[in-house]
């Protein structure tokens, strides 16, 4: 029977919408992007932005099935290992992250800013964006991926596992959908809120993150010992 649980799913969509969120070398990608957006209404009228952040958003979806099929595929191999050790070390490793987040260290900061890559349509070029910005955002905010881990250890249901990859995509491509259905100007206040907030959208995640390890660890994790 596949193990599928509405509350794995909306955590695994919040790490993602986290992710590029709280990755602070993440936030030089979403100036480069409006560019993308603007450049493309102006020469082509007929181009929808809405159409290039669907295309965005496949990228960053794409980027994880790849991620996710890899890392659920070691999981089925070490099926012992994950259930017995691996799954309350990882929560310990996200409730340290998650003090830290809180503390106002952002790990982040270590990564320097990269630049996104171009191709001969704007469809492609979104696409790559999409995937560029997905594996990027992924080491400049670990945190998020270390709770999706942890999630998965809690099952080792490959297709339940699968799915939380995907809708932790879905996440992370979501604020990339959000700023191609708005204004450019409105598309502009939204990077500048996210500049400027960021140290509490991180302090925010981070008391999430940390009731999350908490809950695994006492409720889940010890109470099979006890």
């Amino acid at each position: 029977m596949m193990d599928f649980s509405l509350d794995t799913w909306i955590l695994s969509f919040l790490a993602g919408l986290y992710t590029p969120l709280g990755a602070m070398c993440v936030l030089p990608l979403y100036p480069g992007y409006l560019a993308f957006l603007a450049g493309q209404t102006a020469q082509r009228k007929r181009v929808s932005t809405l159409m290039l952040g669907a295309a965005v958003t496949s990228g960053v979806i794409g980027a994880m099935l790849l991620f996710g099929a890899v890392f659920v595929s070691f999981l089925q191999v070490s099926t012992g290992l994950v259930i017995g050790y691996l799954g309350p070390v990882v929560y310990i490793i996200l409730a340290v992250m998650s003090i830290g987040m809180i503390l106002g260290v952002d790990i982040g900061r270590v990564f320097p800013s990269v630049h996104s890559p171009q191709a001969k349509t704007p469809w492609i070029t979104a696409a790559l964006f999409g995937a560029f910005f997905g594996l990027v955002a992924l080491p400049c905010n670990p945190t998020s991926i270390i709770l999706l881990f942890a999630l998965s250890t809690t099952t080792i249901d490959f297709l339940a596992n699968f799915v939380n990859f995907v809708i932790f995509g879905i996440g992370m491509a979501t604020p990339l959908l959000v700023l191609s259905a708005l204004s450019i100007d409105a598309n502009k206040q939204a990077v500048s809120f996210l500049t400027r907030y960021h140290g509490i959208i991180n302090r925010g995640a981070g008391v999430l993150m940390l009731f999350v390890a908490l809950y695994y660890l006492i409720f889940v994790f010890l109470a099979e010992y006890l």
